[in-house]
């Protein structure tokens, strides 16, 4: 398989824009024609809790 995956995991503290700058650089990567998936925190705990 010569593709290989890469994770990129924005931490910090709380409502300073990491989701904002996930979903600019996703978009980033979409325009590439690549594959990506943005976890969020806030909505996974949402669904689990």
């Amino acid at each position: 398989m010569k593709n290989k995956g890469v994770t990129l995991w924005f931490t910090d503290l709380s409502g300073v824009g990491k989701t904002t700058i996930a979903k600019g650089v996703e978009s980033k990567i979409k325009a590439r024609n690549c594959l990506v998936e943005v976890l969020d925190g806030d909505v996974i705990e949402t669904n689990f809790t």
